[in-house]
């Protein structure tokens, strides 16, 4: 048997600061030249790695992917006056996502639109023109290009807007953020990304006279491929196979979101190469675009009998970036106890780190379907002060935030083949401390439910550690089987969580609105499927689905709505 301070002697945070560095040069739309270039940067890295590509005109379990994009460069400036934007290709970030390019230089009149998320924003525009706005970009962008026709937009947008972190408009004035174009964009449309003081600037010379400007804009199609970097090693077993993730898209910089995964997968991946004579099952690195590209990996032959552990922005200077470590847990539809060992192996004093409900917004959860049955879990830290900016560069990583992760990562893989009485305990310890912290205020159904779960999860915990027979039975004897379904529905025609590329206006508006009063809501559909599919009631799914996500509003009315506009688009079959 290996001993695990050799696997630790062999992983080099340094390594993967180092990659990150290269990584976050790159400017990595989908179908890039640029994203190719970092995969790369990865695959020259490691041994034993294979390219899997995938049309990008193409649907995969209802994830059809963004029009391929390349930038080539650009710049827009005031007409007769000076840059805005000098030079696309050393700040590519300041051109939205998915912009088309331009007719030569073009010469257009500014309307400030406020928002531009309502049509009455847009009482005064001229088509033709340029827009300055700063609503949502979708919203923007289905009002001022489908029905405005508005050649150029001039965007100013922060998500995630945070005070406890600095993260705010006024406090980060000259900071570039990451915008972009509907994924389902068909019109001619370009645009770019403005500081906060640019914008400002703008604006305030709008209430005083007619501005114009000479916006230039080159890109192209790029690869129009989706490329997933695999590697496998190790044997197959009857052991589950273990699958790392990260997304290696997103605009340059994008040191923790997410070079940082991506760098630190590669460095966990070339370790596990030198001892792989020692593995007991299959470990599968993956490296996609962000969704679009494990949902193409899902129609490929996997191992159905795996884990999962997602890597997404793992390498933040926690204190520069006001960020807390989430181990985000396989969803309850899904029982497993790998959280839990995860999340002992990553206890330590000196770094932030909670223990979260489930939620979804990476890769991990596009494995979340029962009827797949692998238990995925995520690690992201959050909130980022950076997040999705120009300002998310190599310098708020921290090496030790790298060194306390990967080697949280490689302890967990190796606890599955050598697991100790001592970390069992642990491990048991906080399944049953995570259990009464849930169990407390619920429901009957709820509460047969979360002892249902613990079971499957002692349970499952037995086949690699101690636990006690007396402990199974205590919570196996707490389950009153008649309200557990004995038989599964299928309702969904995909593999994995429905996509919202179907969504028209009136759908991204109702989503909009529902999510600024309960952020979790796209997660609550997402759920509340899993658990229909399972078997329970319409009614007993929109409980449990509360219930996990820690919702207490009324949504009867909001699911039937859902239900209906996916019976429309031919999603679901009920």
């Amino acid at each position: 048997m290996i001993d695990l301070k050799d696997i630790f002697y062999e992983f080099s945070s340094r390594n993967a600061l180092e990659l990150i560095r290269k990584i976050s040069g790159f400017h990595r739309a989908k179908g890039s030249l640029e994203y190719s270039k970092a995969r790369e940067i990865i695959q020259n890295y490691l041994k034993n790695s294979t390219l899997l590509t995938f049309p990008m005109d193409k649907t995969y379990n209802t994830w059809q992917s963004p029009p391929s994009w390349n930038l080539k460069g650009g710049y827009l400036k005031y007409q007769n006056g000076k840059y805005i934007v000098s030079d696309l290709s050393l700040t590519p970030i300041s051109a939205i996502f998915l912009s088309d390019k331009t007719d030569g230089v073009e010469k257009l009149k500014v309307f400030d639109v406020g928002k531009g998320e309502t049509e009455e924003d847009y009482k005064n525009f001229e088509p033709g023109n340029a827009v300055l706005a700063d609503g949502n970009p979708t919203l923007v962008y289905l009002y001022a290009i489908e029905k405005f026709k508005a050649r150029c937009v001039l965007s100013y947008y922060m998500k995630a807007q945070d005070k406890s972190i600095g993260r705010t408009p006024n406090l980060l004035p000259d900071t570039i953020n990451y915008t972009s174009f509907p994924s389902f964009k068909n019109k001619y449309a370009f645009g770019y990304a403005l500081s906060y003081d640019q914008f400002q600037e703008l604006r305030e010379k709008l209430k005083k006279e007619k501005v114009y400007i000479e916006a230039f804009l080159d890109a192209d199609q790029g690869t129009n491929t989706l490329e997933v970097l695999q590697e496998n090693i190790g044997k197959d077993t009857d052991q589950p196979a273990i699958i790392l993730t990260a997304h290696l898209c997103h605009p340059k910089p994008g040191a923790n979101d997410n070079a940082s995964g991506s760098a630190l997968l590669a460095e966990i991946m070339r370790v596990l190469e030198k001892f792989q004579d020692h593995l007991n099952r299959k470990i599968i690195g993956l490296w996609v675009a962000e969704m679009y590209g494990t949902a193409a990996y899902l129609t490929t032959e996997f191992p159905k009998n795996a884990y999962v552990i997602n890597l997404d922005m793992v390498g933040e200077d926690q204190f520069k970036t006001g960020s807390t470590l989430k181990l985000t847990p396989s969803p309850w539809e899904i029982p497993s106890f790998l959280g839990e060992l995860l999340y002992i192996n990553l206890e330590d004093p000196a770094f932030r780190l909670s223990f979260e409900r489930y939620s979804g917004g990476s890769d991990h959860y596009m494995f979340s379907d029962p009827s797949l049955g692998i238990p995925a879990v995520s690690l992201t830290n959050w909130p980022d002060r950076y997040y999705h900016s120009s300002d998310d560069t190599v310098d708020t990583c921290s090496k030790n935030t790298l060194d306390w992760i990967g080697k949280a990562v490689l302890k967990t893989i190796y606890d599955l083949d050598n697991m100790n009485q001592e970390v069992s305990a642990q491990v048991k310890g906080k399944i049953i401390n995570n259990h009464f912290k849930l169990v407390n205020v619920q429901s009957k159904l709820i509460t047969n439910y979360l002892n249902y779960m613990t079971y499957l999860k002692l349970q499952q915990l037995s086949k690699y550690g101690d636990v006690e027979e007396e402990l199974i039975e205590f919570f196996k004897e707490k389950i009153e089987l008649d309200l557990i379904p004995q038989q599964k529905r299928k309702i969904r025609k995909n593999i994995g969580p429905i996509s919202d590329s179907w969504y028209n206006i009136e759908d991204i508006k109702w989503m909009n609105q529902i999510r600024e009063e309960i952020p979790s809501f796209r997660d609550f559909l997402d759920v509340f499927l899993n658990v229909f599919e399972l078997g329970f009631s319409k009614e007993e799914a929109i409980l449990i689905a509360k219930a996990e996500l820690g919702i207490e509003e009324d949504l009867k009315a909001e699911v039937e709505h859902y239900l209906q506009r996916l019976k429309e688009e031919k999603l679901i079959e009920i």
